[in-house]
């Protein structure tokens, strides 16, 4: 018997992720929420299934196994809770909210139904990181190097006002924190520095631009943004990020640890010490993370990425901004719910 999908939330990454379950014979798509009505019923005429602007509306009329939410971050919390108490199984991509209190509640409420969660954390099952944590594994680790720097402002209307997305460390960048976990285990402690080096005034008479902006009204997040880490291992770590329009995306990743110094070039790996290699990830990367979800709610089993996983990370990327407004030093740990380790 196929297993019965919905969507929440239609609109930019969702279409990897529809594309991706449509392929799947023992998938069948039942049904996709959004609040823009127009593109979720051209959605639903693409895919098949019914359309809907209310979750709990396709929850109760589809009675989905399992749904996909790839809302905005804003959007979180209410369309995660009544999936738990209807027992529905959720993939929710990153991050997993704006702010580590919308984070507990929803973390509580998975736990109490004992539904599966997997969020999307795609870089987490890429082959050749895979590989690369399996070389990790048993060495000191020494330091962990991140950066992600973006040509720009992103299209969505929201990302531009901190409340809406979080900033560049919590919608963007959380990926690299991510992985840094992934590779060197949990952050103990996070310094940061934000800063805002240019005016996103728009211009008089300025047009709405699209693709990557230059300018947007009610921008009120930091345009740069770098991070000191210190793990529970002992290995310290690094990132910076910006949003500074210049030439082209730039993301880059590497580990120095006892006998080895890996470079990560987006899901692919290469490696020398006293072993030299290189790893590439499959063409199909990307889906990965959604597939593994799908075969776990089929097989009756929990998938490797839990919500717990994003609220864990998520905590990295809010130590971050909270140490600027301490001015000092902020322990991960402070911030995640009771109960977390």
């Amino acid at each position: 018997m196929a297993l019965k999908l919905g969507f929440v939330g239609v609109g930019g990454i969702a279409q990897r992720h529809l594309n991706g379950a449509k392929a799947r014979d023992d998938v069948e798509i039942v049904g996709h929420c959004d609040v823009n009505e127009a593109r979720v019923r051209e959605v639903a005429q693409q895919f098949g299934g019914r359309p809907y602007t209310s979750a709990t509306d396709l929850y109760d009329s589809e009675k989905p196994d399992a749904i996909v939410i790839a809302t905005p971050p804003f959007a979180h919390g209410d369309i995660e809770e009544e999936a738990c108490r209807r027992g529905i199984h959720f993939f929710v991509e990153k991050p997993v909210a704006v702010n580590m209190e919308l984070a507990e509640r929803v973390w509580q409420a998975v736990e109490e139904s004992g539904v599966f969660t997997q969020v999307g954390y795609m870089y987490r099952k890429s082959e050749a990181l895979q590989q690369v944590k399996a070389l990790l594994a048993g060495r000191a680790l020494a330091m962990v190097q991140a950066h992600f720097y973006m040509p720009g402002l992103p299209p969505a209307p929201w990302y531009q006002e901190m409340a809406l997305g979080g900033g560049q460390l919590v919608e963007q960048a959380t990926h690299m924190l991510d992985l840094g976990r992934f590779l060197a285990g949990d952050v103990a402690m996070v310094i940061g520095r934000t800063s805002r080096v240019r005016d996103w005034t728009p211009p008089p008479g300025a047009e709405p631009q699209t693709g990557m902006r230059t300018y947007a009204e009610g921008f009120d997040i930091p345009d740069t943004t770098a991070l000191i880490l210190a793990y529970e291992s002992g290995a310290l770590g690094t990132l910076s990020c910006s949003l500074v329009p210049q030439g082209e995306w730039n993301v880059g990743f590497r580990v120095v640890a006892d006998g080895l110094l890996v470079t990560i070039d987006g899901a692919n790996a290469k490696w020398t010490g006293d072993q030299s290699g290189e790893a590439k990830a499959s063409d199909n990367w990307a889906l990965n993370v959604l597939y593994e979800f799908i075969d776990c709610v089929a097989a009756g089993q929990p998938p490797s990425i839990p919500y717990v996983e994003g609220v864990k990370s998520l905590a990295v990327s809010v130590a971050g901004y909270e140490s600027v407004n301490r001015d000092g030093p902020v322990s991960v740990r402070d911030l995640l719910p009771p109960g977390v380790g």
